[in-house]
């Protein structure tokens, strides 16, 4: 089972290979997102005949996804949302195949995961997994859904249609910015990348994902100081890392306005650090009130 696990790792983004075949021209609808509402001139997967319309496709996506925040984004405000979104679905979507049926039983248990990749798509593609795995179906149709807005939204401002494999589009950085992360010989792109993800982890209230993000010992201070040294431990301490407060924190930095120094990203008044470590930047360090 081991092996087939291993292999599952990496299927979410072959989850969405039909979207980038060859596309065809379907007609235009409009959808609001985050407050905006933009035309869809979707291209389609022409080998695809079967394949649900994007209107079917996107009937998949959150529930909130368009309600406004309270001023008027911009459209790179906008893609940031569902590109979040998108990093938060993935990593559940990949967490959820890997415990699945599909991994731990039945007739793929202990399979080679090369081999059964495409009937477990199919699977989900056709939504015949609904009734044995309904809440992994229902990951694949969000997965699929957000990607598909999230490649319509680069397309329609002239950017890369394919998911970044950051996750996330390149930013527009000021020379200020790039400046005041160059002079301590941190990568600024690489610091916005790392940003997005521990903020997408703490927006998702799931401490796994923020368990994908963390950098080992993440120290933790409340009243005393602690350690926490590997996933185990995070996990048991989710209700203090998941905090309602330090989820406010992280919701509202920006990256533009993030205090910056040698010991890495400083957001709120101190109350989460995003350190830099061996394999990059990470969630480093917590102070709870």
């Amino acid at each position: 089972m081991a092996r087939f696990t291993v292999k599952i790792i990496g299927l979410s983004g072959y989850l969405l290979a039909f979207l980038c075949i060859a596309p065809a021209q379907a007609a235009p609808f409009f959808v609001t997102i985050y407050g905006r509402t933009y035309k869809v001139d979707p291209r389609v997967p022409a080998k695809e005949p079967k394949a649900p319309k994007p209107q079917e496709l996107l009937q998949a996506l959150p529930a909130d996804i368009a309600r406004g925040p309270g001023f008027k984004p911009s459209h790179d405000q906008v893609l940031a949302e569902v590109e979040e979104r998108t990093w938060i679905v993935s990593n559940e979507l990949t967490d959820e195949l890997a415990a699945s049926s599909f991994s731990r039983k039945g007739q793929y248990a202990g399979a080679d995961g090369t081999a059964v990749e495409p009937e477990i798509t199919g699977s989900l593609a056709s939504g015949a997994a609904q009734a044995r795995e309904p809440r992994l179906q229902t990951l694949y149709d969000r997965h699929r859904a957000l990607s598909l807005l999230g490649r319509e939204l680069r397309r329609s401002m002239d950017l890369p249609e394919k998911t970044p494999d950051a996750g996330f589009s390149q930013p527009k950085l000021s020379p200020e910015v790039e400046a005041s992360y160059r002079k301590l010989n941190f990568d600024p792109v690489a610091a916005y990348y790392s940003f997005r993800r521990v903020k997408a982890a703490f927006r998702s209230g799931d401490v796994q994902l923020l368990a994908r993000v963390t950098q080992y010992p993440l120290s933790v201070t409340r009243k005393a100081k602690r350690m926490i040294r590997d996933r185990d431990q995070l996990v048991a301490a989710k209700d203090t890392l998941m905090s309602p407060r330090l989820r406010e924190v992280a919701a509202e930095s920006t990256f533009e306005a993030v205090f910056v120094r040698d010991k890495g990203m400083m957001l709120g008044e101190g109350e989460i650090w995003i350190t830099p470590g061996k394999t990059g930047f990470g969630l480093g360090a917590i102070t709870v009130d």
